[in-house]
């Protein structure tokens, strides 16, 4: 620091100029990011009004698919969402490593001041970048669990829909069987409609049952719904104190920043101080002005720490 401050008092005038500080490049992560949040969005296809899930699936009954293929498009939409659920996990928890990555690098890049100024901003930026890559993978793999908790609803209504076809198929072939037994025996007439009023009720009883398994399937889902939201709402809140947390970080390192260069500066005015001691000046002789005065770049100011605040933000 000596050597260098001697080096300077020896080059500069006392009114020369400091240069003006290049201005940064965008990294490329950041420009790939800007492209994304840039691009239009397709929009979603607006859905049927008028008509429910329960309602939507019977419709589909009405045509002439099969109601297995229909119970394994739903199951095969089910395991689609949820491989897309564990990829958008997994590129969360890399992002999140990259800021990790990001931190370390930046506290590494103030090792040396001449060169902690470019690398420490190249950092910030990528740590920027990261956390908003964070933000947006933590917004699909929430987008995917509510996909996946309509899908399950749809599922759980079909497969009620398939049991209870079933029990009405083997109710037909039981009143079929009371049907052919009156026709041949007329003796057992009376026997045959008793029992053909007993399947009418069982088949009440049935479309009873199976009414109020659906709707307990439907209270069921929408209180996973509710849930779902409720979970949605803890993260959302969970994801806003981890970004204060990130702009009180980037504050605290700002401020570490101005104070090593506050401390170099100083150092610069002992080395001046002592330089003119030796020459004979005496002590007590003050600074020189362009020692004393230093550069609007190297002082930090309360119009530059809120325009880094505004950066930041």
């Amino acid at each position: 620091d000596e050597e260098q401050g001697q080096g300077q008092g020896q080059g500069q005038g006392p009114k020369e100029r400091a240069r003006p500080r290049r201005r940064q490049r965008p990294s490329p992560r950041r420009m790939r990011t800007r492209g994304a949040e840039e691009a239009p969005q397709p929009k979603a296809k607006a859905k049927a009004k008028g008509l429910g899930i329960k309602a939507q699936v019977m419709k589909d009954f009405d045509t002439d698919r099969n109601i297995d293929e229909v119970v394994d498009e739903a199951r095969n939409s089910v395991s689609e969402i949820e491989a897309s659920i564990v990829v958008a996990e997994s590129e969360e928890k890399k992002l999140s490593k990259e800021v990790e990555e990001a931190k370390k690098a930046l506290q590494q890049t103030s090792a040396r001041v001449d060169e902690a100024t470019n690398k420490e901003t190249v950092a910030l930026e990528k740590l920027k970048a990261a956390h908003a890559a964070r933000a947006q993978a933590a917004e699909a793999t929430q987008q995917a669990r509510e996909q996946r908790t309509e899908t399950a609803k749809t599922l759980k209504i079909l497969e009620l829909e398939v049991q209870g076809r079933a029990k009405l198929v083997e109710l037909e072939e039981a009143k079929k069987a009371a049907q052919e037994a009156s026709e041949a025996a007329k003796k057992a007439m009376e026997d045959a409609k008793l029992k053909e009023k007993e399947m009418a009720q069982a088949m009440k009883d049935a479309f009873k049952v199976q009414g109020v398994q659906a709707s307990l399937a439907i209270k069921d889902a929408a209180d996973e719904d509710a849930k779902g939201k409720e979970e949605a709402k803890e993260k959302k809140a969970s994801d806003k104190q981890a970004e204060k947390a990130v702009i009180a970080e980037l504050g605290e390192l700002e401020k570490a920043r101005l104070a090593r260069e506050r401390e170099r500066q100083q150092r610069l005015r002992e080395a001046a101080g002592m330089k003119g001691r030796g020459r004979g000046r005496g002590f007590g002789q003050a600074a020189p002005k362009r020692l004393v005065d230093a550069s609007p770049e190297m002082v930090a100011t309360p119009s530059k720490a809120a325009k880094v605040r505004e950066d930041i933000d």
